[in-house]
């Protein structure tokens, strides 16, 4: 054996080690397959989704005792939906948009006990600001036992028709708790001076 090869040397380059060589080898086939990754045209952007947010003040909600001037001490709960997160696909000229929630409530006072029955909406809009479809979901709250405050979440889908992909960002979903009368009639004295 020469003494180039017992050194580590390569006996063709005699001033290059082995290991540099196959390090070399290594990068070279590295630079290969990572640009055989990449692609000369720009990605393109997803289709454009829905704008997805909770109606003001219909995020939150309140029931009392039944009478004409409710008191702090005539409160059954409270309820309020948070962290709004939404995603959306299209499907054969469909649009999907992926929903998902949290939906919190407290005990009142005057709270009866068991679980918490609440109602809330979904309410696609068109492009031209008309409501194309409103469905009413119901949620079922449970309170850890001795504590005041429970919560859920809320996860679903809702389809928009015959929705073209570059048309997506002209509709929008509302969400918001279906409020009683007694609740809008609560609000409307409220605004009165």
């Amino acid at each position: 054996m020469s003494e180039a090869v017992m050194a580590g040397k390569d006996p063709v380059h005699p001033a290059v080690p082995r290991r540099a060589l196959r390090r070399g080898a290594g990068m070279a086939l590295l630079g290969l397959l990572l640009s055989a990754c990449g692609s000369s045209s720009a990605p393109t952007a997803p289709p454009p989704c829905p704008t997805t947010l909770f109606l003001k003040g219909a995020e939150r909600t309140a029931a009392y005792l039944p009478g004409t001037n409710p008191r702090p001490a005539d409160l059954q709960h409270l309820a309020v939906m948070t962290d709004l997160a939404s995603a959306c696909s299209y499907d054969d000229g469909n649009l999907d948009v992926a929903l998902r929630f949290n939906l919190k409530a407290e005990k009142g006072p005057a709270y009866g006990g068991g679980t918490l029955q609440l109602t809330f909406f979904v309410a696609m809009i068109g492009p031209d600001q008309q409501v194309l479809n409103k469905e009413l979901l119901d949620a079922t709250v449970e309170f850890p036992e001795g504590q005041q405050l429970g919560g859920t979440a809320q996860e679903f889908t809702v389809r928009l028709p015959a929705v073209e992909p570059d048309a997506g960002s002209q509709y929008a979903v509302y969400l918001g708790f279906q409020l009683d009368d007694a609740e809008i009639q609560r609000r409307l004295e409220s605004l009165r001076p």
